[in-house]
């Protein structure tokens, strides 16, 4: 009998690190970002907070989150009274559509080198690198800043950098993880046992200069806490409508659009 009762509880044990190895967030994080994009010309202040599969981010009325155990994208406008739940095959497909080719067939190698800390805008950095590469008529550089006293697994850096699906991967990342990859000594784990672990990217400067024209894109940690999202964020409010996705409804406009361009012009009598 207390064999049995041992292998029960063996067994329950190896259940648990199993279901633990696949969850990206085993402890909360609670992220808040700055970032700047020059083609807006605008800065939104991005609260994030990953715990289990989910990520949940807040900026000002709109609510996204974003569920990789069951693979879907829910956002809630609180400034329109909608919200909106779609599958991740569903986003996938919308950010494919009228979109350029994907970054994989991007030609050259990243050169890369070290760098000091002169030039970034957070103070959790400790180890920075930069990189450029050619392609073409574009160039591309880079810097990343990581913590490494905040370990992730590769999957939880994926969705943090934006490169899970249904993301597409760009060019930056590969730079991106280069720079998380673990150099040793202690780190605050935030992955799960045996899993490799990687850095907390906390500055991710990305400028693209195409024909001379430059566009920039700055993603700035600012600070890092252990807080969970606030109940009164997630959860749908009653009155809210449900209503079909922004990225949806656009990709059914750039559809429209196209299907009206290959429409052939009515003969004439």
């Amino acid at each position: 009998m207390r064999h049995r009762l041992v292998s029960a509880s063996l067994l329950a044990a190896l259940a648990f690190s199993a279901a633990a190895a696949d969850v990206l967030f085993p402890s909360p994080i609670h992220l808040t970002r700055q970032v700047y994009d020059s083609i807006g010309g605008t800065t939104a202040v991005v609260e994030q907070y990953c715990y289990g599969n989910r990520v949940v981010s807040v900026n000002g009325s709109l609510t996204t989150i974003a569920d990789y155990g069951k693979g879907e994208l829910t956002e809630i406008n609180r400034e329109d009274g909608t919200y909106s739940i779609t599958r991740f095959d569903d986003v996938a497909k919308a950010l494919r559509v009228g979109s350029p080719a994907a970054d994989a067939a991007t030609k050259g190698e990243w050169k890369v080198r070290g760098t000091g800390f002169e030039q970034l805008r957070t103070n959790r950095a400790s180890d920075a690198v930069e990189a450029e590469l050619e392609d073409g008529n574009t160039t591309r550089r880079t810097r990343v800043a990581v913590d490494r006293s905040i370990s992730l697994s590769r999957d939880a850096l994926d969705v943090l950098i934006g490169a899970a699906y249904p993301n597409s991967r760009k060019a930056e990342d590969t730079v991106v993880v280069e720079a998380a990859q673990a150099r040793g000594g202690n780190v605050a784990t935030n992955s799960a046992a045996g899993a490799r672990s990687y850095a907390l990217p906390v500055e991710q400067h990305h400028t693209f200069i195409i024909d001379g024209q430059r566009a920039e894109m700055r993603d700035v940690v600012t600070r890092v806490g252990e807080e969970l999202a606030p109940s009164d964020l997630v959860a749908v409010p009653p009155d809210a409508k449900l209503v079909q996705s922004r990225l949806l409804q656009r990709m059914h406009a750039i559809e429209q659009i196209e299907s009206a361009g290959r429409t052939p012009l009515p003969q004439q009598q």
